[in-house]
């Protein structure tokens, strides 16, 4: 069992360097609200990944990663990540100024719903799942320590990402912090727009 965890911490960490929608969601987080925003926002994310590998395991992933699954969740995943990218790009200059609720509660949901809407995560999951399986075998007692490592290992580098972006925004003055706010907005609008367009992108490459 803890070759298995040591297993999953490895390839942790090869996740902690993939660049998406949910990094930008998270240093726009850590930048705004400081290391308690970006922390939910990486909770979330975690949350989501689990809710995802649970799904996987009960066989739901042929339907996810089908192409009328993954175009739903890509254009689900589109929308919300094109109206993040709004927010961000058109409300960069405004600043929270009170822990409400919604404050509280809105940077776990932004990064559930930006991972969790991703179809690229839920094929990566579908194919982490079946390299286990193939490898090690089918049962919980291989995929749980394994993929509790990979979670683990995600949500404490996530974490870290936090700490640092929340540290530097500490140097930061107001409006470098705004542009910084636009650039997310873009990015993740542009992402967005390329889940939105996926389809016809595929389309025109089988003519």
């Amino acid at each position: 069992m803890i070759a298995l965890y040591a297993e999953g911490v490895l390839l942790g960490v090869v996740c902690a360097f993939f660049v998406g929608p949910v990094l930008f969601t998270l240093l726009d987080a850590s930048l705004q609200g400081g290391f308690l925003a970006g922390a939910r926002v990486a909770l979330g994310i975690a949350v989501s990944d689990v809710v995802a590998i649970a799904l996987v395991v009960a066989g739901l992933g042929p339907v996810l990663t089908h192409p009328v699954g993954e175009q739903v969740l890509g254009i689900l995943g589109g929308l919300i990540l094109l109206g993040f990218g709004a927010v961000l790009a058109l409300k960069a200059h405004k600043v929270d100024t009170g822990p409400s609720r919604r404050s509280v509660a809105w940077p776990f949901w932004a990064g559930f719903a930006v991972n969790f809407v991703n179809p690229f995560v839920f094929s990566f999951w579908v194919g982490a799942v079946g390299g286990v399986g193939t490898r090690h075998g089918w049962t919980l007692d291989v995929l749980v320590p394994t993929f509790s490592g990979m979670v683990t290992t995600i949500l404490v580098t996530d974490l870290l990402k936090a700490g640092a972006a929340s540290a530097l925004s500490q140097h930061l003055t107001g409006p470098v912090l705004t542009r910084a706010r636009r650039v997310s907005g873009v990015l993740l609008g542009l992402a967005g727009l390329g889940l939105l367009l996926r389809p016809l992108f595929a389309t025109a490459l089988e003519l």
